[in-house]
Order: structure tokens, then C-alpha cells, then sequence
């Protein structure tokens, strides 16, 4: 970035700033090694007083002699004086240094324009800068590079037709240096005068023209003939055969201009579909339309077969089919053909859909052999065949192939079997020595033969046993319950021969038990004849309350009894309900062979008996044929009212019946809703397959308000389709529905995104700095990044911007408004006769430290000292004032003063010099003889004002002290 000298009170403003913070503390905190200044300004040790202003000087430019190193030394250090602020600029032109105080943007070492840097270095020579550069061609400068605002984008036009340059932002087309037409450009400069650019050329004799050269659409390729029959010109292309100028027939040329007998003759008749002359692409021979598929073969239109349609050797576009031409003729048995005679992902060279199995190889899907299957060679996934690739080829004899070894398959591709001398830990095998024999040092299980797990270890050979009972204890006595046993010492190595307490010993020696009656049998009953008693179980864990047989318990249950009904009586008949009996006399010593009455005899003979048809049997139905008739239940209580099965009661029960549908019609259609039925005829000897009408069937039945061929009610159109008109699912109210769609702003789940719109933005809106858009086919999401006021490019509706959105800059904090401005202020006079003698004001510029107080001096009196006279007379008018006043201010003041003053009427503009805020400075006033004069302190002043780390983009943005630095924030230079 150039950095840009800041204005020549700059360094006045900063030396200012520093006196004005050291003056409170000069009385007490001066070194005896201070320097005093002729005016009495202390300068601090390591600096000296400048030669012609009233600030300390840290180096020697401004004591007034060029040193080496200085281009100048003109006793200051303030810029536009002729020696810049720094003493290395005499402030010129050509000098290779850019001086803004004397208004220079560039400067390139001379004084030459053309080399992007002018005569006077007020211009970098850019279009847009505001600064007519004629040596650089430019007759216009607007301060942008727009066009269309009366000065063009290149500023090389002023945007007029005639001017020899073409404005495309004015709609020229071209611009011949005059406004003449018939040379090639039009009056307007809106036309090049040819045929296809949508002017009407009435000078080149053009009648219509509709931005192409394009015959049959209403105006011709020439742009002389608006195609219409009867202008008097043939117009081939839209059909005409003639045109005579009129629309009469009989005259040689028929009224619509097409005439001509017979096909063959290039004339279409109305009996003609088209007529070429012969065969053309769109006409066959027999003046039909060509199209592909009428079976007519026109070699004109590229037809190299035409079969009606696709066929074994024509292909549904009338090319002839052979496999590898790019069409899929699945007459011959094609499946695919990718446009080539190599393999490809989706077609084998042989036209069928590549897979692997189908024994071809095709190397382009990675396959690198294929035999159909699982071969000694070949895996069914068309990979060589190799154990431990983690495919089963039981063909190559792989039993299993999981890679190493798993707890399913052994690295051999057998399974992993205990015994195989393959120790497989996976399997959870800890050893395998080659047999399943529980009696050596590895168990059958492939696990450790150990003492205590009930395996005795007779082999070894490293750990032989004895014995091994399940356990390392060595047993004192057998277990509860085990007369004798045999158990195994603690370690294996010894057979111990034990006795223990069991239950029917006949003591009672066990906490387990509740008895012991001295044998091992759960008794169940008493002795015959005593009906209870006391035992003890075969576990002796329950003490047994039990009951014994006898005459009258109901069971024959000892030899002495014949019998035993249950009771102690003899009785004569059997109870009712039973037709005979077999009873029982008193003492069970004989049987009695009874009968007795019972619901089914026929006889209605019992209380209980509401009625007795002779059987048991509860009754359903009549008899078939029977529709109504009279029964009794099984249990003879109740009256059954009953009908029958007969054709027509919906039921097929008789042989007689084929069907039954309840009703003896024979009907031709299913009912309404049912799309297919059997049902049966009159008389229920044949039936019917019927189909029916229904919802969803695709056809709308008079009870239907719709029908969309399906018993859905959808909620939305398919994905894509804004809009679309469906039905219920009962077919009785129409659905006006609306889809999900790209645009819709809802993302759909084939959609990456959707922000509600179908454009592609390039941009986030202005004022947002990043933002995440969506693609236009909502397939890509898009983060981008907008323009923004403070970026530092004047962008859509910004009028500056200054690299910051603060106040402060060049640049308001809207960049709505450029603000680097000097600042004004206003003093409003008084008659003479108004004023006292000694009334005064002071002013204030704010950068060279000293105020400045004029005073009113009436008749020339005299003023107090320092201060600066304005001499007037009682006769003198306000306005007379006000010169007077401008005046003092413009010339009288000898100390460097910034400000300068215009009058107008009674109303003194004051300006300062500079730019900047640091000019916005109060006025005091002291006229105690009238309140009509008045001061307004200079304000409106903006620029040079940004802090440090701002964002900047040239130094008259940032504080006097600070410039704009190269990454575009205010610093320390």
C-alpha cells in the first residue's frame, strides 16, 4: 500500500498534544539538562528547539541547516511549506515522493503523463478518480467506473450516439462517428444494419427483422419477407411453391401460394402428408411424414433399416443392431451395450449385465477370474482361490476360511476340532496334542488335566493320578445319604474307602431329617380296615398322616370285597339319569344289576324333563330341505323352535350343493368395492367368477367422486412436483396437493440443502460477512462470504468506505457519506455604534498551539498586547465589520495561523486550512456592548481521527500520529 503523507499540521498536532500534557508538570519535573526555547518552551534532554516553531525536535530535522540526509530544512517540521515535516520532500513534482499536503496521489520521479502517474502528480491516471486525464484518451471522469451515467466505465466516452464510441451501457450496437443511416450504422447507433439483430433496418429495406436468421418463423433469413402468401415473394422455406402477390388461384399460383398434382412434384396436396420432390429426411418416397418405425426404409433421413420397431436386427431407431452400438436392443438379447466392444462396469463386451458369476471376466469390476462359481481355483467372488483370504471355497476343500485362526476356523481352513494337533486359542483350546483321551495331560476338552477335575491323569506323562474325585479335600466320611463310598485324598494320590449315616438306619442323625422309621418306603395307605394312621417317608424328611381302605369307601380295593359303591346301603333302582346300573348290597359282598329312568327314553317321566324325543341329542338344524321345525335338547329341558339348511341360506351343507350365497339369484358382477368374487347361481348347483367394480380400480364408479387407481390418500405429490391433483383413499374427495421441491426451503432427504429458492448465490447479502447458501439444484451446500460497510470496498449502495464501520475515518460509520472535511464555523457582526472599545474574540486552530485574540480597536486607540487590532469607527455598518474582521483573519496574523475567513453580508465564514477533526475547535467571544454578535466554533471537520488497530484505508483515516499501515489498520509509522 502507498503511504500517503498526512497533511503539514500533523506533526504540528502531535507536538501539541505532547506540550500540552508536559506544561502542568514543567514547573517541578524539568531536568537542570532541559533546553529553554526563546519563546519558553522546555525541551527535554535528547532534543533541541526547532529553528522557526515552537516545538521540540527529536532529530535535526528542523533546526534550519540541511544535514546529510535532508533534502530540506526550513526551521519546522510541518508538511506543505516546501519541506516536508520529516526534511525529506522539497515538496515538488518529479521528486519520486508523494506529498499529500500539496495534493499529489502519486509521483513517479518525472514530470511526464502516460506512465500512470501525471504531469503534476494530482493523478494516478485511472478511470474513476474524478480527474480528466486527456493524455490518457479520457474526455469524461465521474468518479466511478460505471457506465451508463453519462460518462463511460473506461472514461474514453461521453455516452452520446455519434462520437465514434460504441456505449453498450447506452444500448449501441456500434458508433460510425455519425448519425446517418444506411452505412452500416444506424442513426441511433442501436443497429449495425444487418439482418437477425432484432432492428428493423427500413434503409437497407429490411420489413421485419426478429433478432435471427432463421426462415418459417414470420420472417425471413434475409429479413425482406415477412412469410406470408401474397407478398410477392417465394417464400421456399415456409412452403410456398409460388407467390404472384395476391391470394386468388386460377392465376398460376395457387391462393395459399402451394400448388402442384401428383406426389413426386414437391407440391403438398391435401391428400399428402408432405411432398420433397423424391425422398428427403422428412419425407418417404410415397409423400408420407418419415418417421422411424412405419417400415419404410429413407436412406436420405440416415435410415439403415426400418422393421416397425425394434427388431433381432434393427434397432428401435432404424440403425442396424449390432452389440457394441450404444442402444439396447433386448429383441436380439441385449441386456446393455455401452457404445464399445471392450467390458465396461455395466455392460460386458457381449451386451449382458456384467456380474460375477457369469464366467466372463470383466477386469473393469475389479474381477480378476470368474468360473461361475466356487472353483479349485477361482472363489464365487471371482478372486483367486487361496486359504486364509477370509472367502469359503469348499471347491478349492476350504471347510471354513476366516483368515488366522478364530474361534470358528483353524488357519488350515478346517474347523477347529479338539484333537487335531492344531492348538487354536482362539477356539479357547490351551492345548491339543493330537487324541480327545481324558487320561493324559490334556483332556479331551484341549484344557489341562488338573487334580480336581474329576479326570483321572493315567498317561501323563508329566502329572499321573491316583485318583480325582471333582475336588482337593480329602473326605473324612461319605456323604449323607452314601452307606459307603470311595473318595480320593487332596492330591490325587491316594484311594480312600469311607462309610457314612444314611436315612432308615433307624436313628434320627441328620439335621435333613424329620424321621426314620428303619426303612427307605414312603408308605401310602394304612393297613385294610384302619382308615388312618401315622409312617414316616422313604426320605425321612416328612412324618405321614395317612388313611386306609374299607367297605364303603367307594373303591373295591382289598380281596375280601365284591364290591364297594361307595355306601353301606342295598339299593333297588339306579338314579335318574342312568338306563342301568351295577350297584352294590351293604356289607360289599354282592353286586346288584339295576335299571333306572333317564332324559331319552322317550317318555317325558321326570320333574325335570321339560321333554323326551327319544335321544340325547341336542339339535341344530332340520333336516336339509326343512327350513322350520320342533326338538328337544340333549338334556331333555328345553323345547327347540329350529330351522334347516336349504339352497340360499348362504351355507353349501348338502351334497346336493355346488355353492350357496345366500340368495337364489344368479347375479353377473361382483358388489360394488369387491374387485373379484365367487359366488353361485339359482339353485345352488354352479358357481360364478365374477369380477367387480371398487375404489382404486382407476375407473371413477357413480358413487365414486375420483379414482387414481390405488386406495391411498396421499399427502403430498411426488418429490419434484410442486403440484399435482390426487384422491383419497375411498375415492370421495379430490386431493389438490403440493410436493417438496428443490426450493421449497425444506430439505428433503435426497437434498443436501434447500434455502428456498432455486439460484445459485455467488454472495451473502450485504452487511452479512459470512453466510452458508445452497446450490441451485440443491446438491451442494455453499459458504460463502458477502460485501459489508467497513470492508474497504465501496460496494452496492456505499457511497465510501473507509475499512472501518466506526465513526471515525473518512468515511461515516453507514459509508453512506464521505466525512473527510475541513472544519467551518461562522462569526455573526455588529454595527459599529454597538461595539465597545477592547471587545475581542480568540481563535483557535488547534495545531500550532497558540491562540490567537483579535481585538476591536475603535479610531485606531490601540489594543492590549499580542492581541491582533481590527480597527473600525461608530459610523461603520455590520457589514463593513464583517470585511473588516475577514481581513484581520486573513492577514494579519504574523504567528502560523491555519485559518482563513470569508464574508458575506454580516455573517464571517471561518475555514480552517486542513482537513480533519482535530480542526473542530471552539471560538470565545468577549463583546460586552452587544448580544447580537455572536461565534459559532469551528466544527464538521472529519478525518484523521481512528485509533490505533483500526481499520483504515489511507492515512488521512487514522489520528495525525498514526498512518495507515500495510495490513489496512491504523498504527505507529
Amino acid at each position: 500500500m502507498r503511504r500517503e503523507q498526512p497533511p503539514p499540521m500533523l506533526s504540528r498536532i502531535a507536538t501539541l498534544a505532547l506540550a500540552l500534557l508536559v506544561l502542568p508538570f514543567l514547573s517541578s519535573c524539568f531536568e537542570p539538562t532541559s533546553v529553554e526555547c526563546p519563546s519558553g518552551l522546555f525541551c527535554p534532554t535528547g532534543q533541541k528547539c526547532a529553528a522557526k516553531q515552537d516545538v521540540c525536535i527529536k532529530t535535526d530535522c528542523g533546526d534550519g541547516v540541511i544535514q546529510e540526509g535532508e533534502a530540506c530544512d526550513d526551521g519546522n517540521i510541518v508538511d506543505g511549506d516546501g519541506c516536508s515535516r520529516a526534511c525529506t520532500s522539497t515538496e515538488v513534482c518529479g521528486n519520486q515522493i508523494v506529498d499529500t499536503a500539496r495534493e499529489e496521489v502519486c509521483d513517479d520521479g518525472n514530470t511526464r503523463d502516460k506512465d500512470g502517474c501525471s504531469a503534476n502528480c494530482k493523478s494516478s491516471e485511472l478511470c474513476g478518480n474524478g480527474l480528466v486525464d486527456r493524455a490518457v484518451g479520457e474526455v469524461c471522469d465521474d468518479y466511478n467506473t460505471r457506465s451508463g451515467d453519462g460518462c463511460s466505465a473506461d472514461c474514453l466516452s461521453i455516452e452520446t450516439c455519434g462520437n465514434g464510441y460504441v456505449d453498450t451501457a447506452k444500448n449501441e450496437k456500434c458508433d460510425d462517428g455519425n448519425t446517418d443511416s444506411g452505412d452500416g450504422c444506424s442513426a441511433d447507433c442501436r443497429s449495425q444494419e444487418s439482418c437477425g439483430n432484432s432492428y428493423v433496418d427500413l434503409a437497407k429495406g429490411e420489413v421485419c427483422d426478429d433478432g435471427n436468421n432463421v426462415n418459417t418463423d414470420g420472417c425471413s433469413s434475409d429479413c425482406k419477407s415477412n412469410e406470408t402468401c401474397g407478398n410477392g415473394i417465394k417464400d421456399v422455406t415456409v412452403g410456398e411453391f409460388c407467390d404472384d402477390g395476391n391470394n386468388v388461384s386460377g392465376d398460376g399460383c395457387s391462393a395459399d401460394c402451394k400448388s402442384g398434382e401428383g406426389c413426386g412434384n414437391g407440391v403438398r396436396d391435401s391428400d399428402e402428408q408432405c411432398d420433397d420432390g423424391g425422398e428427403s429426411p422428412n419425407c418417404n418416397t410415397n409423400c408420407t411424414l418419415r418417421i422411424c418405425g412405419d417400415g419404410i426404409i429413407n436412406r436420405t433421413a440416415g435410415e439403415q433399416c426400418d422393421d416397425r420397431g425394434e427388431s433381432p436386427n434393427c434397432n428401435a431407431n432404424c440403425t442396424l443392431r449390432r452389440c457394441g452400438d450404444g442402444i439396447v436392443n433386448s429383441r436380439a438379447g441385449e441386456q446393455c451395450d455401452n457404445g464399445t466392444t471392450a467390458d465396461s462396469p455395466n455392460c460386458d463386451n457381449d451386451c449382458t449385465i456384467p456380474f460375477c458369476g457369469d464366467t466372463h471376466v470383466n477386469g473393469t469390476l475389479g474381477e480378476v477370474c470368474d468360473t461361475g462359481g466356487n472353483t479349485p481355483t477361482c472363489n464365487a467372488n471371482c478372486k483367486p482361490a487361496a486359504c486364509g483370504d477370509k472367502y469359503l471355497n469348499t471347491a478349492a476343500g476350504e471347510q471354513c476360511d476366516d483368515g488366522p485362526n478364530s474361534p470358528y476356523c483353524d488357519n488350515d481352513c478346517t474347523p477347529p476340532l479338539c484333537g487335531d494337533s492344531t492348538l487354536n486359542t482362539a477356539a479357547g483350546e490351551r492345548c491339543d496334542d493330537g487324541n480327545t483321551s481324558n487320561e493324559d495331560d490334556c483332556l479331551g476338552s484341549c484344557q489341562p488335566n488338573i487334580c480336581g477335575d474329576a479326570r483321572v491323569n493315567v498317561s501323563g506323562p508329566t502329572r499321573t493320578e491316583a485318583c480325582d474325585d471333582g475336588n482337593t479335600t480329602t473326605e473324612s466320611e461319605c456323604a449323607y445319604n452314601i452307606r459307603t463310598c470311595t473318595y480320593c485324598n487332596g492330591t490325587c494320590s491316594a484311594v480312600l474307602n469311607l462309610t457314612g449315616r444314611y436315612c432308615g438306619d433307624g436313628s434320627k442323625n441328620d439335621p435333613s431329617e424329620k424321621c426314620d422309621d428303619g426303612n427307605t418306603t414312603t408308605e401310602t395307605e394304612c393297613a385294610y380296615g384302619n382308615a388312618t394312621c401315622s409312617a414316616c417317608d422313604a426320605a425321612c424328611s416328612t412324618v405321614l398322616n395317612l388313611s386306609g381302605r374299607y367297605c364303603g369307601d367307594g373303591s373295591k380295593n382289598d380281596a375280601s370285597e365284591v364290591c364297594d359303591d361307595g355306601n353301606k346301603v342295598t339299593e333297588t333302582e339306579c338314579k335318574y339319569g342312568d338306563a342301568t346300573c351295577t350297584l352294590c348290597n351293604a356289607s360289599c359282598s354282592a353286586t346288584l344289576a339295576l335299571t333306572g329312568r333317564y332324559c331319552g327314553d322317550g317318555a317325558k317321566n321326570d320333574v325335570s324333563e321339560a321333554c323326551d324325543d327319544g335321544n340325547k341329542v341336542t339339535e341344530t338344524t332340520c333336516p336339509y330341505g326343512q327350513e322350520n321345525c320342533t326338538r328337544c335338547n340333549a338334556t331333555c329341558s328345553s323345547v327347540l323352535n329350529l330351522t334347516g339348511p336349504h339352497c340360499g341360506d348362504g351355507i353349501k351343507n348338502d351334497a346336493s350343493e355346488v355353492c350357496d350365497d345366500g340368495d337364489k339369484l344368479t347375479n353377473t358382477e361382483c358388489p360394488y368395492g369387491q374387485q373379484s368374487c365367487t359366488l353361485c347361481n339359482a339353485t345352488c348347483t354352479e358357481t360364478l367368477a365374477l369380477t367387480g367394480r371398487y375404489c382404486g380400480d382407476g375407473t371413477k364408479d357413480a358413487s365414486e367422486t375420483c379414482d387414481d387407481g390405488n386406495t391411498t390418500t396421499e399427502s403430498s405429490c411426488p418429490y419434484g412436483q410442486e403440484n399435482c391433483t390426487r384422491c383419497n383413499a375411498t375415492c370421495s374427495a379430490v386431493l389438490n396437493l403440493t410436493g417438496p421441491h428443490c426450493g421449497d426451503g425444506t430439505k428433503d432427504a435426497s437434498e443436501v440443502c434447500d434455502d428456498g429458492n432455486t439460484v445459485t448465490e455467488t454472495s451473502c447479502p450485504y452487511g452479512t460477512l459470512n453466510c452458508t447458501r445452497c446450490d441451485a439444484t440443491c446438491s451442494a451446500s455453499l459458504n460463502l462470504t458477502g460485501a459489508y460497510c467497513g470492508d474497504g470496498l465501496v460496494t452496492n449502495a456505499e457511497v465510501c468506505d473507509d475499512g472501518n464501520s466506526n465513526t471515525c475515518g473518512t468515511c461515516n460509520a453507514s459509508c453512506t457519506q464521505n466525512q473527510l472535511a475541513r472544519a467551518t464555523g461562522t462569526i455573526t457582526t455588529v454595527g459599529g455604534t454597538s461595539l465597545d472599545d477592547g471587545d475581542r474574540f480568540t481563535i483557535t486552530d488547534g495545531f500550532n498551539g497558540t491562540p490567537v485574540t483579535f481585538e476591536f480597536d475603535r479610531f485606531g486607540g490601540g489594543v492590549s498586547g499580542g492581541n491582533i487590532p481590527i480597527v473600525f469607527a461608530n459610523s461603520d455598518s455590520s457589514n463593513q465589520l464583517a470585511n473588516y474582521v475577514a481581513e484581520a483573519i486573513n492577514t494579519k496574523v504574523s504567528v502560523p495561523f491555519d485559518i482563513s475567513a470569508t464574508a458575506n453580508g454580516n455573517t464571517v465564514t471561518v475555514t480552517h486550512q486542513h482537513e480533519g477533526s482535530y480542526g473542530n475547535r471552539a471560538m470565545k467571544e468577549n463583546v460586552n456592548g452587544s448580544a447580537s454578535f455572536k461565534v459559532n466554533g469551528l466544527a464538521n471537520g472529519g478525518g484523521y481521527d481512528c485509533q490505533a488497530g483500526t481499520g483504515c484505508k489511507r492515512d488521512q483515516d487514522c489520528d495525525p500520529s498514526l498512518v495507515c499501515m500495510p495490513d489496512g489498520t491504523c498504527g505507529t509509522p
